[in-house]
């Protein structure tokens, strides 16, 4: 069971609505979505005072580096962040960067990627692999992990898998946080789980899946990478919640691919282990350990 405070949390968050109305789908969540994609996402100024943080630009793009402060990276992760592929990176987002940088020694690079409407998955997974590439040269073949949660998840599998059919050198692991892989929302167990979910809604993933698919479809692979072939990608370290609508799309992988180091709690909600939680500061040291190992 999750600690008190995780519980009352969600449970705060269940009522108040405050995530579940930015995925409520319908005109409402346009009104959001036009309104987040009107204010620039980055960490707030009192973060960047205390952490190493730095930016660039790629391709019309900022991208957002973290950094340890006083100590050598223990890992250069590549991240994409979540949001549907709608929405840009949140504070929670810029928090756990931060954390990860400072307590875990992680070097942190995370693209602000072109999102949906304004984008469908044919620019965002062109924009994602061509960044793939750059960074890559940059590494210059240094050991590297890739990771993101929920959408960026789903974008981290596009990415890896477009790099593994283009030959290209991978990640030698990656970690995939409460994914979101298939963007047909059917499964018949979701509508129990909605019930329970703090921040997501049916009807909301799908509405955001179909911007990002546009002409594409949810079917297309890019868009739900389960439909995918997972052969000879990196080992992969993921997470799912028993509270989160997705949590089926991280089930579905380990069924998929058994190979997968899966860790789901009952009762934790979407993208759990990015939060401040007891379980989600342990969920932390585990990725810390993995890129470690």
């Amino acid at each position: 069971m999750p600690a008190l405070s995780t519980r009352i949390i969600s449970f705060v968050l269940r009522k108040t609505g405050l995530f579940r109305k930015m995925f409520a789908g319908g005109p409402g969540m346009a009104v959001f979505i036009a309104k987040a994609a009107a204010t620039p996402s980055a960490p707030s100024a009192k973060l960047q005072q205390s952490h190493a943080i730095s930016h660039t630009s790629f391709d019309g793009c900022t991208v957002w580096e973290f950094a340890p402060k006083t100590k050598a990276p223990t890992a250069t992760v590549l991240y994409w962040h979540g949001g549907g592929y709608v929405y840009p990176a949140a504070d929670a987002h810029w928090a756990f960067m931060a954390h990860m940088a400072e307590t875990h020694g992680w070097r942190i690079v995370a693209p602000l990627y072109p999102l949906a409407p304004a984008h469908d998955v044919a620019g965002t997974t062109g924009f994602a692999l061509s960044f793939y590439k750059d960074f890559l040269v940059k590494q210059a073949g240094a050991p590297f992990l890739m990771a993101g949660d929920s959408a960026g998840a789903g974008l981290t599998a596009a990415t890896v898998i477009a790099a593994r059919d283009a030959g290209l050198a991978l990640p030698a692991k990656l970690i995939l946080i409460c994914p979101w892989l298939n963007a047909d929302p059917s499964h018949p167990d979701q509508p129990k789980i909605e019930k329970r979910d703090a921040i997501l809604t049916i009807a909301g993933i799908r509405d955001a899946g179909q911007m990002y698919a546009g002409a594409a479809g949810a079917e297309d692979p890019r868009v739900s990478p389960i439909h995918a072939d997972w052969s000879g990608l990196p080992p992969i370290l993921s997470f799912g919640g028993g509270s989160d609508i997705l949590v089926v799309d991280a089930r579905a992988l380990k069924a998929k691919l058994p190979s997968v180091d899966y860790q789901e709690m009952d009762g934790m909600i979407h993208d759990w282990p990015i939060f401040t939680f007891p379980e989600s500061r342990q969920a932390q040291a585990r990725m810390a350990a993995f890129a470690a190992a």
